[in-house]
């Protein structure tokens, strides 16, 4: 069966590689596609192409149709761009390609802004303090509703991925400048532009472990986790026995209804309480430590998604474990 996993973050290679690990019926043959001539997928894919880059979105729908078709296609996994192929699923189910995504085209681009997560899950899972910023003249006002508090601060925009935009803001008689800490003077300088900003999200900072839950869903049931407790000192994580979090994340798997591999993270506030960051509605850069549990979560959502979980064998989780990533060389062309 030939899987086709389109434009994607570097840690695709991670999932390609984890499920051809777990394949050994050698049922799948994985094609990747990324606009860089040397994106790292490919050395973990059996086919690879490069795509055209400038195309609007319509064009680019229409050139995924036609790669699936020409490739013979079973099962197109997108992530870029995800929102416009669930629209035009009826084309590709047509040529009997089935298109797999976190969530349905009207989710799925809202769970990418935090803002409007954080107001779906109030009451039903421990959330951060916050307020979303509209207007940067709003700031002020923001910081001393959180300071009042006895709490930290800290901003960053309500849509963004790996961090980007994210800082602790400081008092104004700080004696200390905190990791990636600035004043909110500083702050303004740097993204305010004509008396406007992006949407932000101004939260009581959490300064405590953070957590990584990567989970399966199965159209709002909660099929599998692993829990990994990220440590603050070395550049390690637990596989940690944490039915808390696991129950967290099933509420978010069923409350919006999710699908296939998904990422969420918590971070613990100053009493060691997990709060909610983020749901990223993909695998997550560290999924291959998760595995090393024992479940290989990229390989059981591809088959959870073609046969269904009903006679899926799930394994228990083996935690408890201390793991780590290391680099490895990889040969990415012949050229």
């Amino acid at each position: 069966m030939r899987v086709w996993f389109n434009r994607h973050f570097s840690l695709l290679y991670r999932v390609l590689r984890l499920i051809r690990e777990a394949d050994h019926a050698q049922r799948f043959t994985l094609l990747c596609t990324h606009k860089q001539p040397y994106f790292v997928g490919y050395a973990a894919a059996h086919e690879h192409a490069i795509e055209p880059v400038h195309l609007s979105t319509p064009d680019y729908v229409r050139w995924c149709l036609d790669f699936a078709i020409t490739h013979e296609v079973a099962v197109f996994v997108p992530t870029y761009e995800a929102e416009a192929m669930i629209a035009a699923q009826a084309q590709f189910a047509a040529h009997g390609i089935r298109v797999f995504t976190v969530a349905d085209a009207e989710t799925l681009p809202r769970l990418h802004d935090k803002a409007w997560v954080y107001r779906e899950m109030a009451g039903q899972v421990p959330l951060a303090e916050s307020t979303t910023l509209e207007q940067p003249q709003a700031l002020p006002a923001a910081l001393d509703a959180l300071w009042s508090q006895g709490v930290e601060a800290c901003i960053k925009p309500t849509v963004s991925v790996y961090g980007k935009g994210f800082h602790r803001l400081m008092r104004p008689d700080a004696l200390r400048r905190p990791l990636r800490g600035l004043t909110p003077q500083e702050w303004d300088t740097r993204y305010v532009r004509d008396g406007v900003c992006a949407r932000q999200l101004v939260l009581e900072y959490l300064p405590g472990h953070e957590f990584s839950v990567d989970c399966i869903g199965d159209a709002g049931r909660f099929v599998t986790g692993v829990v990994r407790k990220k440590s603050i000192t070395t550049p390690t994580q637990l596989l940690d026995d944490h039915p808390e979090l696991l129950a967290h994340a099933a509420a978010l798997v069923r409350h919006f209804q999710l699908s296939g591999l998904v990422n969420i993270q918590f971070k613990e506030d100053q009493h060691g309480v997990p709060k909610l960051l983020e749901i990223n509605p993909r695998a997550s850069g560290g999924v291959a430590m998760s595995c090393l549990s024992g479940i290989n979560l990229p390989y059981l959502a591809l088959c959870g998604a073609i046969d269904g979980y009903a006679g899926l064998h799930i394994p228990s989780a083996r935690l408890g474990l201390r793991v780590t990533e290391v680099g490895m060389p990889l040969v990415l062309s012949h050229d």
